[in-house]
């Protein structure tokens, strides 16, 4: 699956789970002229936060990823991870944060 649009937030790297792998997270934001966006958070393990280092907030991306429902402690809940991340790193002064 694939998502396409504008990156709105890129987490601080942080380490997780028993091997002590790093993780990103980071939203893109759908393209369109609607009131309400569509937003989906993805996220990166291990050697694959590299692929996200060069892009910045605004920067125009197409994300191929992966998503997975599981079940934890009678809890279920979604996993989307990225595999691929595509598009210009053209960054923006606009800055980090959202204009609201």
């Amino acid at each position: 699956m694939t998502i396409e649009g504008k990156i709105i937030f890129i987490s601080e790297e942080t380490v997780v789970g028993q091997k002590q792998l790093p993780k990103v997270s980071f939203v893109v934001e759908e393209d369109s002229d609607r009131d309400f966006k569509n937003s989906l958070m993805i996220d990166l393990l291990g050697e694959r936060t590299e692929l996200i280092k060069q892009y910045k907030v605004w920067d125009h991306v197409k994300v191929s990823l992966n998503y997975r429902a599981r079940e934890y402690d009678g809890r279920r809940f979604n996993s989307i991870w990225a595999w691929k991340i595509e598009g210009e790193t053209s960054g923006s002064s606009e800055g980090d944060q959202l204009p609201f």
